[in-house]
């Protein structure tokens, strides 16, 4: 054979094979994409514990646009105001061009009775497709604080903080494990916070649930659960299990009341996602990241504008 011919030969059959490959690596990866997506349209279902608070809100709006079902957990999921909030919420972005995929289903859950917890466990299981054996997560935001020098505060606050704040973290675990375990999810807990004056029964409680996070993370471990806490140092512990703040863009009559859900930066929502998907997650991840504040609005009616207050940020909508 000609020493041409050969040259030509090996260029063909590099070409082939080249082109062999690229369609495998492309049929791998659309195989690997149907597995990581089995609802087609959902990724997921995830429970945020409380979505009375702000923080709640603006977690379960976020994963919703993210295309997974969320279950909001409410003391009032029909009239009170979250409530009300989220339904007005999901119908204006199903009006809207681009419609998300995601789902918020509001759920009665009070993290300091069992048998509630009992009931929303058994309900969550009735709202799974058939293909689901359990949810991906628990995002733990119910809570309290209180703040006051221990010399002066009223020990029946301390008893709520701790029930709340620590009974609470325990209760859920037990209550939602068994939705974990199939699907070797992920549990996950605020812990640290901001160690300010006032705050010494507060602080003991989280350090607390950080205890609770390390005990249940070698619990778990044997069945592929997860137990992940969020640092919360840098986000003030009021704003923490604060609830949406009402205020008015105008004077004029019909102007619908506004309700703000400044709580995490942007940045910050980006922290809880990689806490969610990353593959070999971290055992915490710090919630502070300077840069811009991230600042949800949610009017009374159907409507919903999110904006970031860096100069030279643009809305991402308005509504």
């Amino acid at each position: 054979m000609e020493v041409q011919t050969a040259l030509v030969l090996t260029i063909q059959l590099i070409a082939m094979f080249s082109i062999a490959g690229a369609l495998l690596l492309y049929l791998l990866c659309k195989v690997r994409g149907t597995r990581d997506d089995p609802t087609g349209t959902q990724k997921g279902s995830i429970l945020i514990t409380c979505a009375d608070t702000a923080l709640g809100l603006q977690i379960c709006t976020f994963f919703a646009s993210k295309g997974h079902r969320v279950f909001a957990g409410m003391k009032d999921p029909v009239e009170s105001l979250p409530a009300k909030l989220l339904r007005g919420w999901m119908k204006m972005r199903e009006n809207s061009d681009t419609p998300i995929s995601g789902s918020v289903v509001p759920m009665k859950i009070d993290v300091t009775r069992e048998d509630v917890l009992r009931e929303a466990a058994e309900s969550m299981g009735a709202h799974l497709n058939a293909g689901e054996r359990g949810i991906l997560a628990v995002i733990n935001t119910a809570g309290s604080v209180y703040r006051g020098r221990i010399d002066s505060q009223d020990s029946l606050q301390w008893e709520n903080m701790f029930k709340n704040n620590v009974m609470g973290c325990l209760r859920t675990a037990r209550a939602f494990i068994g939705l974990l375990r199939p699907t070797r999810g992920r549990l996950i807990l605020l812990g640290s916070g901001n160690d300010d004056d006032g705050l010494t029964v507060f602080m003991a409680t989280r350090n607390a649930v950080q205890g609770c996070a390390d005990a249940l993370r070698k619990e778990l471990r044997p069945y592929g659960v997860n137990v992940v806490t969020l640092d919360s140092r840098g986000v003030p512990a009021e704003a923490l299990f604060k609830a949406p703040v009402p205020y008015t863009i105008s004077d004029e009559e019909g102007v619908p009341t506004q309700y703000s859900a400044d709580v995490l930066t942007s940045s910050a929502l980006g922290v809880i996602e990689r806490a969610l998907y990353d593959t070999r997650p971290s055992e915490t991840y710090c919630l502070s990241v300077p840069n811009s504040k991230f600042q949800m609005r949610l009017p009374c009616r159907s409507s919903l504008k999110i904006s970031a207050s860096r100069a030279d940020s643009k809305p991402i909508q308005s509504v």
